[in-house]
């Protein structure tokens, strides 16, 4: 029998950080290459590999189906969700007009407090750009501010049917959206896109808001049919499509 006394108290199960972890760790494996597109998700498999609990797991995989990286077949399970970059295409035409729509709106309806928000991003998204050392970390932090800029630009119009479209579009495009900060250098054009955004933000001027925000998804649709092109000329060769050029 063990003296009252003398144990050690419990440390209490901390459920919110192992969900937590479990997320970020398959999230991190999925963007990093680690977990390759279409890959099949054994949980037994992933919950040794990672040292997962199944609880945490499950809530990790329907966390990540909800971000469009990972897609489940009923009798089959899960498995990583195998990008088609003709898809992305038709989805960026979609983002195009929600993008242009609600930049002419917030053009005419931001408040003062709004832009100083927006300048405030912008100064963020420059200072990051000036890095000479460019990790996951940066390009993380880089998609992340400028998923950021959309979704003020999207909260400043006050339409929540166009916020609730927009965040479904986008969520369907989070695996496109880093292989195209990770695999091509998109860095110096994203600066100079959002700011065009934010420029004609600051000077209430719906229709250039309008056609920055549309210039600045077309050229994603560019990049992303560069991807395709590699993508297609490594396939003949054999060989997969790798998420990086080494810059991480």
């Amino acid at each position: 029998m063990t003296d009252a006394g003398n144990s050690k108290p419990q440390a209490p199960v901390r459920r919110g950080t192992e969900r937590q972890r479990a997320y970020e760790t398959l999230k991190s494996a999925i963007l990093n290459g680690v977990l390759q597109r279409g890959e099949r998700l054994s949980e037994v498999r992933v919950m040794r590999d990672f040292d997962l609990g199944r609880t945490p797991l499950r809530e990790a995989f329907n966390r990540l189906e909800r971000e469009g990286l990972v897609a489940s077949e009923p009798n089959i399970g899960y498995s990583v969700a195998n990008l088609d970059i003709d898809d992305v295409c038709d989805l960026l035409i979609v983002r195009e007009g929600l993008d242009g729509i609600a930049a002419e709106i917030a053009a005419t309806v931001a408040t003062p407090a709004d832009l100083d928000r927006l300048r405030a991003v912008m100064a963020e998204i420059e200072a990051l750009a000036t890095r000479t050392q460019r990790d996951a970390e940066t390009y993380a932090r880089e998609l992340k501010l400028g998923l950021l800029v959309h979704e003020m630009i999207l909260e400043i119009t006050g339409n929540r049917a166009l916020s609730e479209f927009s965040e479904r579009v986008y969520d369907q495009l989070r695996l496109a959206l880093w292989l195209e900060v990770r695999w091509i250098d998109v860095s110096a054009d994203t600066v100079t896109e959002h700011r065009a955004i934010i420029d004609a933000l600051i000077a209430r001027d719906p229709v250039a808001a309008a056609q920055a925000a549309r210039a600045h998804v077309r050229s994603s649709r560019d990049n992303m049919q560069t991807l395709k092109k590699v993508h297609d000329l490594r396939r003949s060769d054999g060989r997969r499509l790798p998420v990086s050029k080494g810059k991480a």
